[in-house]
């Protein structure tokens, strides 16, 4: 996949998951899947950013909605492109 298909796929996720009416989100977590999707529709960040941003509200959400096929795809989703945020971060910095 390209880029811009990942980013495409990314964001229909988070609009399932924002739209879903099944699922137990709080509102501090559906602020932040807000605020990643409209970052990431103004290209303000990259999903690796927005994998890191979201992770620990959706993975207190997935602790709510155990049942959630939708949720748990996502956070495997989630965690395959987090951990590239975390290397950015890290690696720039001097051992």
């Amino acid at each position: 996949m390209r880029k811009k298909e990942k980013q495409k796929y990314f964001m229909e996720k988070i609009h399932q998951i924002y739209n879903d009416k099944n699922l137990n989100l709080t509102e501090t977590c559906r602020k932040e899947i807000l605020d990643q999707y409209k970052d990431l529709s103004n290209n303000k960040t990259n999903i690796n950013y927005a994998s890191y941003k979201l992770y620990p509200y959706l993975r207190d959400a997935l602790y709510d909605n155990k049942d959630s096929k939708l949720l748990g795809d996502f956070m495997k989703i989630i965690l395959k492109y987090r951990w590239k945020a975390y290397f950015a971060m890290i690696l720039p910095t001097k051992f």
